[in-house]
């Protein structure tokens, strides 16, 4: 619940986060809120649940009594039914409630941060307006101002906090009785343990006490914190003008209302002595981090981190169009070309290999292809494998365990104390580097080759554990809840480590894993350095100052459980005190020579249990009480030839199950094909003038390229990649809103009738109305249509009856698009349905010459972007042409609808097609490109999602012949790549390529 990581930031130097803290409101101060279209509104006081619900005084709401009445029926069952039965009920209702908690508010959530989707329909059926509402609106009202007493009023306040009023009631039904269930399904189950020993019992329950105390703090200090407004995700519905001061529980763990704030379901589990509960505690537990990562997570970060790359270009265009008038685009858009020729030239520092090949780390980014990485596997094979191969043939247990402890001793010994007097030595005395230097290097060459050997001893020190491991590994006549319980426990040690190096790594990026600043004390020095080598306090280092030396061995401990070993446990505390070693002897002196006054004396979980000692001793034992807004450093961060034999012995054994999968596939297709023409279509019967409804493709580049002739009249129907789509429609006047334009590839669908394949994305509504356009968000594709006319048409060819009808043009772009080769159709839907009303003719997507590029897509002007002038193009040389080439492309992969409804505040007052009939919402739409020079780099924030990444990716791969990996791009992206950067790796791969394939490769 609540404020997970709702932080006030604001942009450091490096472009990093630092939280803005300031002081919390007052307790009287009425906050102001914000919805999504910018109206401003104070914020209502809200009534305490606990108060509410359980006070007889306060008026009841029907929620309340819903509440009430089950909560009352939970306790009925815990203490009416036999203790099988109850436990049996009482565990399917926490399985109930607790996926009406993860799953149904999780899902409400989600849709309401993506579409608007709760609010909108609120409005869409009118249910909140007095004059649409009837009964319900009625009703509603009267729930509202019963929940909120006399201070509240109903129409002082936007739709958006009534709707969040509403969804506050059915979260508390859900969390309650997810509550209720839980409790009395414990008591079920107490006295479940069998303790051999009183002082095990004593000792299970005081633990038990001790994290169900620890919980309720933890709830207690969060709500202090973030209040109800955040604690019911009051920000999935409007923002609120506040800053926080996230101290106490925030500064203990990540996500606290997540983590550690279901600390009591572990001393429920400890209580009642129960494996059941525990493991319903976990299952638990593990839908709420689900519930983290897949709702809440991605809305706090477009909210307050990084909003969505559509949000990013339709800023940065708006800005670009009120600071700079038409004439001095078009001006921009000349100098853009005429000065590539020299800003092309322009000495750019050299990009590594390392910037479009990652490196590899730990396992990721192993590459089977790439020498070092196939060395390394070949020696884990030879240290881990061969010793396995030799122990399950030959046996000798005891002699292969010695040898495995050797060699993990070794290669422990190696990483922490070898390596890290290296690094030391290359602290004090730049040691490393001088070697490199005096031996024809240069200190890049150095970094790169640490990096190779620090991460082959960490991968070595890993294959050493687990193969000491699995030597050692024996149960034997062990108790069965003992080895579930073990490997359970083992298991989440490896799971927490993982996260915990995940988060590190994160914070860190590669040039802060490896060490890099022992390396480089100015960014221009090394390539993977970030602009700002300071110390930032971000991430899991907000909690712990030094997470490798605290959590970074939970993995081993967790090996040393699951393989019941205490040598496995002995070479784990062998670890930790040789990291502890490091940490003091290497990391912390140059920690405090390089960042002295920036290093923090007390991590967050030390300073807030210094806080609690000081509050109640009345002492000042918490010394470090400057607080500085840093963080750690750091801006993060081919196939094998194929054997022809073994393919075809795959092909040969997947071939049948393939077939049975595609014909299986097929006959589903065509059944539901069948069925859905039975049913449907009879609705198109009872449609007036369905003869009217019409869609005609409007052709684009190829037909302008072509001359428009006879002779090129099949151009009309062609479209190159990435280009925009306009379509024009035709409806009868009374025509439903919810009508739709899909575009499918032509072999997607079985029958004209009934479309039966998904159009993944890519529609766009014909004509929509305001109950459609209440869940529109910034960046929208589909309501990218306009009507431009009302005509009279005749019915039907031999009809003398005239009809009104309405014509109109759809766009599709961005993300309406389909970013792939091939022949499509559109297709025109009644109401919301499947059922097809209009079909276009057959088009085709593909791509032209890549010389040809600048000069058929520069006269597009459809979209928003300072286009290069096709007319210089000739000046350039072939590395210029390329990068033009490229930006134009990128553009294209990149573009964004702006669809906002015109005389919005918040949207520009500018000329282009708009859907206004009598009394209709005025819908703009333009399409808007990021980039406006080569030297651009290609991504925003140095952020490139993976849906752009494979939509660049593919577009370079069909218009310049070369296959770029999705990673690769990402890669790049992150260490600040420009387009002209990437065209020059173009260029330099098609010239690698070019004598061995050149049939491959375009012009």
């Amino acid at each position: 619940m609540g404020v997970r990581k709702r932080l006030s930031k604001k942009k450091d130097g490096g472009g990093e986060t630092a939280i803005a803290a300031s002081s919390v409101p007052a307790h009287d101060e009425l906050l102001t809120g914000r919805t999504p279209d910018g109206k401003a509104f104070a914020v209502p006081k809200t009534r305490d649940m606990l108060q509410s619900l359980f006070n007889p005084v306060t008026p009841k709401t029907t929620f309340d009594i819903i509440t009430l009445v089950t909560l009352s029926t939970h306790m009925v069952v815990a203490l009416v039914l036999p203790l099988a039965t109850r436990r049996a009920v009482l565990m399917a209702g926490f399985a109930f409630w607790r996926l009406c908690y993860n799953g149904g508010l999780g899902w409400i959530l989600n849709w309401q941060s993506s579409r608007h989707g709760l609010v909108a329909l609120f409005k869409r059926n009118g249910w909140l307006d007095p004059n649409r509402g009837g009964r319900v609106y009625t009703w509603l009202r009267s729930e509202l101002e019963a929940k909120m007493g006399p201070g509240y009023s109903f129409e002082g306040v936007p739709i958006e906090f009534n709707v969040w009023l509403l969804y506050r009631q059915l979260v508390d039904l859900v969390l309650l009785n997810d509550f209720a269930t839980y409790f009395f399904l414990c008591s079920c189950y107490l006295g479940s343990a069998n303790d051999t020993e009183p002082w095990h019992a004593f000792l299970r329950i005081a633990g038990g006490l001790t994290l169900l105390a620890f919980n309720l703090w933890v709830k207690v200090d969060a709500h202090r914190v973030v209040k109800d407004y955040a604690w019911y995700w009051g920000d999935f519905f409007f923002l609120v003008e506040q800053s926080l001061t996230f101290d106490g529980v925030f500064e203990m763990a990540p996500h606290p209302m997540y983590s550690i704030g279901y600390a009591g379901y572990y001393g429920g589990s400890l209580i009642t002595g129960s494996y059941t509960i525990f493991y319903a505690s976990l299952a638990a537990h593990m839908l709420q981090f689900l519930f983290l990562s897949l709702v809440e997570n991605p809305h706090i970060e477009k909210t307050y981190e990084r909003p969505p790359l559509a949000i990013q270009v339709i800023q940065k265009s708006r800005i670009r169009r009120m600071s700079a008038p038409m004439s001095d685009i078009s001006d921009s858009a000349r100098d853009t070309t005429a000065s590539v020729g020299d800003a092309c030239k322009v000495s750019i520092r050299e990009r590594p290999t390392s910037l479009w090949h990652p490196e590899l780390i730990v396992f990721k980014n192993f590459d089977l292809l790439r020498a070092s990485d196939v060395l390394i596997l070949l020696l884990l094979v030879y240290s881990v494998g061969v010793p396995l191969c030799f122990w399950w043939a030959f046996g000798h247990s005891q002699l292969v365990f010695v040898y495995s402890a050797a060699q993990c001793i070794i290669w422990v010994l190696f990483r922490t104390l070898v390596l890290g007097l290296l690094l030391r030595k290359q602290s004090t005395s730049q040691l490393i580097t001088r070697w490199y230097i005096k031996h024809g290097g240069d200190g890049e060459e150095a970094f790169s080759s640490w990096r190779a050997v620090y991460n082959t001893a960490t991968i070595m020190t890993y294959g050493s554990f687990g193969l000491v491991a699995m030597i050692t590994y024996h149960w034997g006549d062990a108790d069965f809840g003992n080895l579930i319980l073990f490997h359970t426990l083992g298991l989440l040690l490896i799971a927490f480590h993982v996260w915990s190096s995940r988060s590190v790594y994160e914070t860190l990026g590669d040039f802060g894993w490896f060490y890099g600043d022992f390396f480089a004390r100015d960014s221009s020095m090394l390539s993977l350095a970030p602009p700002d080598i300071k110390l930032y306090y971000t991430g899991i280092y907000r909690y712990l100052n030094n997470p490798d030396k605290v959590i970074g061995q939970a993995a081993f401990y967790g090996l040393a459980l699951i393989s019941r070993s205490w040598a496995v446990f002995a070479l784990a505390l062998l670890l930790q005190t040789c990291n502890f070693l490091f940490s003091k002897y290497v990391e912390t002196p140059h920690m405090e020579k390089v960042y002295g006054a920036q290093i923090h004396r007390d991590s967050g979980i030390v300073r807030t249990v210094k806080k609690a000692v000081n509050k109640s001793i009345g002492q000042s034992v918490f010394m470090d009480e400057v607080m500085y807004d840093v963080a750690r450093a750091g801006n993060s961060e081919t196939k094998l030839p194929e054997n022809m034999s073994v393919a075809s012995l795959l092909a040969s054994t997947t071939k049948p199950m393939k077939d049975i999968f595609l014909e299986t596939k097929d006959l589903l297709s065509t059944t539901t094909a069948r069925l859905a023409e039975r049913t449907l279509p009879s609705e198109l019967t009872k449609l007036d003038h369905a003869g009217e409804y019409s869609i005609k493709l409007i052709s684009g580049a190829a037909w302008r390229a072509s001359g428009k002739g006879v002779a090129n009249k099949n151009a009309k129907n062609v479209y190159y990649l990435g280009e925009s789509i306009r379509v024009g429609w035709q409806t009868p006047a009374g025509h439903s809103r919810r009508d739709w334009i899909g575009m499918y590839p032509v072999t997607a669908n079985f029958s004209n009738q009934i479309t039966t394949a998904s159009s993944k994305g890519c529609f766009v509504y014909t004509h929509p109305d305001e109950n459609l356009l209440a869940e529109m968000v910034v960046g929208d594709s589909i309501f990218a249509s306009s009507v431009t006319g009302v005509v009279k048409a005749r019915e039907g060819k031999k009809s003398s009856s005239l009809v009104e009808v309405l014509q109109g043009e759809a766009l599709f772009s961005s993300s309406a698009l389909p970013f792939k080769v091939g022949t499509y159709e559109l297709r025109l839907h009644h109401g919301g349905t499947h059922a097809v009303l209009a079909q276009s003719k057959p088009f085709e997507i593909t791509t032209c010459d890549s010389a040809s590029i600048v000069r058929l897509f520069g006269a597009d002007t459809s979209v928003d972007s300072a286009a290069p002038d096709p007319s210089k193009e000739s000046e350039l040389d072939e590395l210029e042409q390329l990068s033009l080439a490229l930006l134009t492309i990128a553009n294209k992969a990149f573009a964004v609808t702006d669809s906002h409804t015109v005389g919005d505040p918040s949207s520009p007052s500018v000329d282009g097609p708009a859907s206004r009939t009598g009394g209709d919402v005025v819908v703009q739409t333009d399409v808007v490109e990021p980039l406006d020079s080569v030297h651009d780099p290609f991504s925003l924030s140095e952020v490139l999602e993976e849906k752009q990444a494979r939509r660049l990716g593919y577009a370079i791969k069909e218009y310049f012949g070369v296959e770029f990996a999705s990673d690769v791009l990402i890669h790049a992206a992150k260490h600040g790549a420009t387009v002209h950067d990437v065209a020059k790796r173009i260029l330099e791969a098609r010239q690698a390529l070019s004598a061995y394939s050149l049939s491959t490769i375009k012009p």
